[in-house]
């Protein structure tokens, strides 16, 4: 079965089951990926989604978005390189319906919203015709103007937002409601104000002057709020709908809310709050509305052991493992109890999207089962051979993964076989050659212990890149990233996106096929991946500073070193002294060259 579509020159012919990931196998209608009946031109890697191949697409439509112009469909974006949809401002490359006086743009789930759309809502809320759509199909990845919550549900569009600036509303707004914000009553009565005067609904700042005083305009505004501008009061539209009291199974006893427009610092997450905190006067807490449903137990990207809430510990100087800022164990954080560990992080950090999935872990969680098991999956290397010397077990020989032979641990100039040199058919005495590790590219000193292939293959590991894991976490991917060690992608892809730098195209590198992140090892792992931030050192074998210090990791208001002048950014040694302000990079150039070049 074959169809002609006006979107390619050739036939498309019917695919009945296609499930790919790569970039080619996109549809090129919605541009999300195939997976299912599908129509294709192989020849040009062309394809497109059943449904979207066999959508009854009308040339010129005239669209609510948008009325005072027709938008005529078109196959691919008229702009040089990619459009964004003016409806939902994503970004998009497909089909296209498209306005081009006024340079007006909807992708194609968009425009067929039009059936869903209702007259025109008159409100005092807002100066502009106001569209209800009944399902927007979570095209529209915002927050409520309202709110300030993701949209769900029945929505409110400013049709202002989608107009042209040469066109109807020259501020061209982006403002849209909920349903139920939309329907809000402009003036309520609320026990919060003692007086008993109305709160009236403001859903913008007041037009005052620019050095106006007023409470109204000392707000930081943030959506919509309820006001009394005699009692000077405001609430936000959570404030208005918090219950009296909340019982949550974290806690024993119940929180009661207290009405009282009050500063405090929140005991489960240590950051401030200036209204209606929740009260345990049982255990005297008082905390944001949002921390009394904070899990007790997590899982997160950036540590391997469960992590469990505590709205305090003993008092001592700990440092967040996630952004390295000073905790206050006074108030509530995240740590490891596991024997040992000393992992502890801010409640903020460790609840942020990029590192947590948004699940709590059951109370059955057996986490020393799933240690044994995650360490087994990430293991690379099995071992050969191995020696002790003394208490120390050392693996001589190695099988890697990403090799067919064994590898022998050696000097990296040392060949422990009786091989003859291809050219004089002499014996080969060692050392004979400096070898470059297959992984990073880096040239090995005879002195340096690494990994070489038995069967003379040019295959040559450093001790580093022999233990690299299989895989790795990247705090802004929900998946876990794989160790990778060809890549043929286009060489404008050859670039890691922590960094922002080229990436040699021959070294290995972590990579999540998923979300196309790619980084180099370094960058995943850190420059020294097993160190633990956090420890001491007494002293320094190439200088005599008197006293200890500490293995940091500077990421803000790095200080410069001793040694290069150059600011510590990174993994470096501080002295945490008062008065001492010494530190110093953990691989100076100036002490250590050899590692001021990565690739010599």
């Amino acid at each position: 079965m074959e169809l002609q579509h006006f979107s390619h020159h050739h036939p498309l012919f019917f695919i009945q089951d296609q499930s790919v990931t790569d970039k080619a196998a996109q549809c090129f209608g919605c541009e999300e990926l195939i997976d299912g009946p599908s129509y294709g031109c192989n020849d040009c890697k062309y394809y497109l989604h059943k449904r979207c191949a066999e959508l009854e697409l009308t040339p010129h439509l005239n669209h609510p978005f948008h009325p005072q112009h027709l938008l005529t469909l078109l196959p691919k974006s008229p702009y040089e390189g990619g459009w964004g949809c003016d409806f939902c401002q994503r970004p998009s490359s497909g089909f296209v319906y498209h306005c081009d006086p006024c340079k007006f743009d909807l992708h194609i789930n968009c425009a067929l919203l039009q059936s869903s759309i209702a007259p025109n809502f008159p409100t005092p809320l807002h100066q502009h015709p106001l569209l209800f759509i009944q399902d927007h199909n979570e095209e529209v990845n915002c927050d409520c103007s309202g709110c300030m919550k993701p949209l769900s549900g029945p929505i409110y569009y400013c049709l202002g937002s989608y107009l042209s600036d040469k066109c109807y509303f020259p501020d061209k707004c982006f403002f849209i409601l909920h349903k139920q914000c939309a329907e809000l009553p402009l003036e309520i009565n609320h026990p919060y104000d003692r007086r008993k005067h109305p709160l009236t609904l403001l859903p913008k700042p007041p037009t005052h002057l620019h050095n106006c005083s007023c409470y109204l305009c000392k707000i930081q505004w943030n959506g919509f709020i309820y006001s009394c501008s005699f009692c000077k009061i405001e609430l936000t539209l959570e404030d208005v709908s918090a219950p009296p009291t909340i019982k949550n199974a974290s806690h024993e006893h119940p929180w009661t809310l207290l009405s009282r427009q009050r500063s405090f610092i929140c005991d489960f997450c240590g950051t401030t709050g200036d209204r209606t905190p929740y009260i345990c006067a049982i255990c005297d807490l008082l905390v944001h509305k949002n921390c009394i449903s904070l899990p007790r137990s997590i899982l997160i990207t950036r540590h391997h052991h469960v992590i469990s809430h505590s709205y305090s510990l003993p008092q001592q100087d700990e440092l967040c493992r996630i952004c390295y800022e000073e905790v206050d164990t006074r108030y509530g954080s995240y740590h490891c109890s596991a024997s040992d560990c000393g992992y502890i992080s801010h409640v903020h950090c460790a609840t942020d999207k990029a590192v947590w999935d948004g699940n709590s872990v059951p109370e059955d969680y057996d986490e020393r089962s799933m240690e044994v098991l995650d360490e087994s999956m990430n293991l690379i290397t099995n071992i050969v051979e191995q020696m002790s010397f003394g208490e120390k077990t050392v693996a001589v020989e190695i099988k890697h993964a990403y090799h067919d032979h064994n590898l022998r641990l050696t000097f990296s100039g040392e060949m422990n076989d009786d091989g003859q040199c291809d050219g004089c058919m002499r014996p080969i005495s060692t050392p004979f050659y400096s070898s470059k590790c297959s992984a990073c590219r880096r040239n090995g000193n005879p002195w340096d212990m690494a990994y070489r292939c038995t069967k003379r293959c040019d295959f040559t590991l450093d001790l580093q890149c022999a233990t690299l894991p299989l895989t790795t976490w990247y705090k802004y991917d929900r998946h876990p990233l794989t160790l990778t060690c060809t890549d043929d992608s286009d060489p404008s892809q050859h670039y890691c996106d922590l960094c922002e730098h080229e990436r040699d195209p021959n070294d290995w590198f972590y990579y999540c096929a998923e979300c196309d992140n790619s980084l180099h090892s370094i960058c995943a792992l850190g420059d020294i991946p097993f160190l633990k931030i956090g420890s001491n050192i007494d002293k320094l074998p190439f200088h005599s500073h008197p006293h200890p210090f500490t293995i940091v990791k500077n990421i803000w208001d790095c200080p410069p070193c001793k040694f290069c002048g150059e600011v510590c950014n990174g993994q470096a040694l501080q002295c945490k002294e008062s008065e001492c302000n010494f530190s110093i990079h953990w691989f100076c150039p100036a002490i250590f060259p050899r590692f001021s070049n990565s690739n010599e």
